[in-house]
């Protein structure tokens, strides 16, 4: 048999509830509210000292002041390409990096936005919050880098492409020259295998493409990538992560002029190392 409910019991509990919950209600009021609208606040004053900064005429000189006096008297180091304003609010925040950094961007972003001092705390708010737009910024940030990465990775490849040996010859049937643009390193043709001849027949040639371009690099990129683990056991799971099929790699392989796994990986590590190398340059 069931147990009876007591009801009783039932509602003194849910009034305990309630009145937690107006405890929690009152210090939400009281203390996060209130304290998110006194950091805004804060941030607003630290964002005027930065512009005062900035626009003083001697931001080098008291850039060169805070950053020695945060090394001596506190033992904080910063690095000497920071951004004037970061240095600021690193002077003023001195004993949370992580904390500094947050509101280093909050400002940046402010700064960037045309955002004063006074528009400040409304413009936090109309962004969601100072969480949300340091989450926007690092989203920013990872974009930017990841288009760096390619763009890095598709001189190297060009580089690459030039100083190795061609794996065929095309002759045209015209003396027409090939169009070129500033925009792209390579021409473009549309090609058929003739069946009767064995030959490679060029139906057409394509207006140079800076899309078409990218896309048809980083296609090169990405295949050179997975061959660097062939004749391993991470070759099947690269390629089921890149969206790849390993019999297309190996054709792609002998296609592009490599006799084996080895000389495909080969190509590959100087690839990444050109891509590293002009990372460093670009420091």
């Amino acid at each position: 048999m069931a147990k009876r409910s007591n009801k009783t019991l039932v509602l003194s509990l849910i009034a305990e509830a309630d009145e937690v919950a107006k405890e929690h209600e009152i210090y939400h009021e009281q203390y996060v509210v209130t304290a998110s609208e006194m950091l805004h606040k804060l941030l607003a004053s630290i964002h005027q000292v930065c512009l005062d900064v900035e626009a003083s005429g001697e931001a080098a000189r008291v850039v060169k002041e805070m950053r020695t006096k945060l090394k001596s008297d506190y033992g904080i180091k910063t690095q000497a390409n920071s951004r004037t304003s970061s240095i600021v609010v690193r002077y003023i925040v001195r004993s949370n990096r992580k904390t500094a950094h947050v509101y280093g961007r909050v400002i940046e972003v402010a700064m960037a936005n045309g955002i004063t001092p006074e528009q400040l705390p409304e413009f936090i708010q109309d962004r969601g919050g100072i969480e949300e737009i340091r989450l926007s910024v690092a989203s920013s940030e990872e974009k930017k880098a990841n288009e760096d990465k390619w763009a890095n990775a598709r001189s190297a490849l060009s580089s690459l492409l030039y100083q190795r040996e061609p794996i065929g010859k095309v002759v045209m049937n015209t003396n027409t020259l090939l169009p070129a643009a500033c925009d792209v390193e390579f021409s473009y043709l549309i090609c058929n295998k003739n069946l009767k001849t064995g030959e490679i027949d060029v139906l057409g040639a394509l207006y140079p493409s800076a899309d078409l371009e990218t896309q048809a690099l980083q296609l090169q990129i990405t295949t050179a990538f997975a061959m660097q683990y062939s004749g391993t056991n991470q070759f099947y799971e690269k390629c089921e992560e890149l969206g790849l099929n390993q019999d297309i790699l190996h054709r792609w392989m002998k296609l592009n002029g490599f006799s084996d796994d080895a000389a495909a990986r080969d190509f590959t590590r100087i690839l990444i190392r050109s891509t590293k190398d002009i990372n460093h340059e670009g420091e």
